[in-house]
């Protein structure tokens, strides 16, 4: 039961991030921001379903869930606010794949491990 708790206080924590933003910007987000915080919600996803492929392997530790968090919003956001100021409006679409690339991956690790956890409860 300590495993389902520890995966779940990031989904947690991002759920109320929402909240907080939906509470205090009632009328949404400024358009000038909303490819970055787009990018924040990938970041945060990435780091959520990590988080919890992690848990289910058993490794997970919560300095690295976030460190990792923090220092890939920080690349990504500057990534693309280096592709703005360049001209490269394309890495944001790079962030976009790669980081939509991960996420798959995660679920797809998390998947196999919840279809393939009761066929190994039988053999035993």
């Amino acid at each position: 039961m300590r495993l389902f708790s520890t995966i779940w206080i990031p989904a947690l924590g991002f759920v109320l991030g929402f909240g907080l933003i939906y509470r205090f910007l009632p009328t949404g987000v400024p358009y000038v921001v909303s490819d970055y915080l787009f990018l924040a919600v990938l970041v945060g996803m990435d780091s959520i379903v990590g988080g919890i492929r992690a848990g289910i392997q058993h490794n997970f530790r919560a300095e690295l869930f976030a460190s990792g968090f923090l220092l890939n919003s920080a690349i990504t956001i500057s990534l693309v606010l280096l592709g703005v100021y360049t001209g490269l409006n394309d890495l944001y679409l790079a962030a976009v794949v790669f980081l939509g690339g991960r996420i798959f991956l995660n679920f797809s690790v998390i998947r196999r491990h919840w279809f393939e956890r009761p066929s190994s409860r039988a053999d035993s």
